[in-house]
């Protein structure tokens, strides 16, 4: 018997019909492969895109920043206690002053971060060329940055230094550019780094900064916290959300809103299949009522549409998920595609976090997805079953006259 509902439930969604039924149990199956495919493909770029947020932005930012006005020794204890602690993997020294830069007729201020010598860790991959350590004199900048100023590697910036505390003195100097960041975000739009001696500063009067970053970076506000509980009063503590946490917050709200979107598109696509069937019930009243005269129950008519119902749903489910992975995989070459024939770039770091568009697949996403596109389809087919059950036998043999 169950494999008499099979067979009738899988002649039903071949049926090559020409009928209204026919045609909108095509379109259900259609529409649920384009609303999980596009729901699939749009959550795999914003997962890209937290992604690279965590990984390639966050990488090159400090996590944490401590600034004091404190002695030699109380940083000198600050810095041993942090290596103590297992969240921290990096830290170092630096001091940051507003500075201007003028090249071939340009200026740009900008705020140039002067630094020790393992400040360079985490842009070593970005850098063109890579460089060890920077020199007094030697100067990193932001490839937008560079190009904006029109110089490049090997080119000398004037420079004017503000130094001196709350006394705003300028002070002249020239940096030879050594090495350009280009790590497509925006961040190469601000960045300049200097080696320590490039310009004279008075650290009693500015006050210095340990630029610390963590294991997880979603952990800095707590941290931030911590050092804030536990540091002496000569210190006062910051973390990246105060810089770059609305971007974050961006990120999460857009996800949310394109998954809630999509998530609507495919509530509607479970319509249709309601719809589909309900018509199918319809049209199938004669010869449902022929099976119910041959010794068929209503139960077993019930559970022809809810196989049916399900069969749609796998379908769609699965080859919404092959269309998404191919949709998802493929993004990046469409992207760069369309930037080939305009001409112009389809995402700009000045009003964009990156210069490409990033996409992380995850198994999770195309198990959940099209689980519950599934999950849908099967409780939708539960009304359209419930009404072919109670289908009058005698109207139905009438009909079939």
């Amino acid at each position: 018997m169950r494999r008499l509902h099979w067979d009738i439930a899988l002649r039903q969604v071949n049926d090559p019909g020409h009928g209204l039924s026919a045609f909108l149990s095509r379109l259900s199956v259609f529409g649920m492969v384009i609303a999980i495919s596009l729901l699939l493909a749009a959550l795999s770029v914003m997962n890209g895109f937290e992604r690279e947020m965590r990984i390639r932005i966050l990488n090159l930012v400090p996590h944490v920043i401590v600034r004091g006005f404190a002695s030699e020794t109380d940083w000198r204890t600050v810095q041993t206690d942090l290596r103590q602690s297992q969240t921290v993997i990096r830290q170092n020294r630096f001091t940051d002053i507003d500075a201007l830069f003028v090249a071939k007729d340009d200026a740009h201020v900008t705020r140039l971060t002067i630094a020790d010598e393992g400040a360079l860790v985490p842009y070593k991959a970005h850098l063109r060329p890579q460089v060890d350590s920077l020199k007094p004199g030697d100067l990193v900048l932001g490839s937008h940055l560079a190009t904006a100023l029109g110089v490049t590697v090997g080119d000398r910036v004037s420079t004017l230094f503000s130094t001196g505390g709350y006394q705003n003195t300028l002070r002249p100097g020239t940096l030879r550019i050594v090495s350009v960041l280009s790590s497509d975000t925006e961040i190469d739009h601000v960045f300049s780094m200097a080696g320590r001696g490039s310009a004279e500063i008075t650290e009693s009067s500015r006050g210095g900064a340990l630029a610390v970053n963590l294991v997880d970076p979603l952990k800095a506000p707590q941290f931030a916290q911590y050092l804030r509980q536990t540091l002496p009063p000569a210190f006062w503590v910051t973390d990246w959300t105060a810089t770059q946490g609305n971007l974050y917050q961006a990120i999460q709200l857009s996800r949310q809103i394109v998954t809630l979107m999509l998530a609507s598109l495919l509530i509607i696509a479970m319509f249709n299949v309601v719809t589909s069937l309900v018509l199918v019930v319809s049209d199938r009243r004669a010869p449902s009522s022929m099976l119910r005269a041959i010794g068929l129950s209503s139960s077993d008519i019930a559970q022809i549409f809810v196989i049916q119902g399900t069969i749609i749903g796998v379908g769609g489910a699965v080859l919404g998920a092959v269309l998404g992975f191919v949709l998802a995989l493929f993004t990046p070459s469409l992207v760069q595609l369309i930037e080939l024939v305009t001409g112009s770039p389809l995402l700009d770091t000045t009003v964009y976090p990156l210069a490409y568009v990033p996409v992380d697949i995850r198994l999770h996403d195309f198990l959940l997805v099209p689980g519950v596109a599934l999950l849908l389809s099967m409780v939708s087919c539960a009304l359209p079953a419930f009404a072919a059950a109670n289908l009058p036998i005698t109207e139905g043999l009438r009909e079939s006259r």
